[in-house]
């Protein structure tokens, strides 16, 4: 007596691969968002400090890195969905 199974009911390890990558992938993407949406959040405690040099920022870049940073932050966090991490 042979016991065939179908197809259907096993899946191929590259199937098992594909989908645990995709879901890593989704979970990496939705905790980089996380961390951008709370960053763009709490940047502008660094703005104070920054503009009276208490941080150790001279004059030039380092206060407009702050700035582009923050911009990043806003740009990538936007989209943050607190459920897609918890789930």
């Amino acid at each position: 007596m042979s016991s065939k199974m179908s197809s259907s009911s096993i899946r191929a390890p590259i199937q098992i691969g594909t989908s645990l990558s995709s879901a890593c992938w989704s979970r990496a993407v939705a905790s980089v968002r996380a961390v951008a949406f709370w960053a763009a959040i709490l940047l502008p405690i660094a703005y104070v400090p920054a503009a009276y040099g208490m941080m150790g920022f001279e004059q030039g870049w380092s206060p407009l890195a702050l700035i582009a940073l923050h911009i990043a932050c806003v740009v990538v966090g936007h989209n943050h969905n607190r459920s897609a991490i918890h789930a």
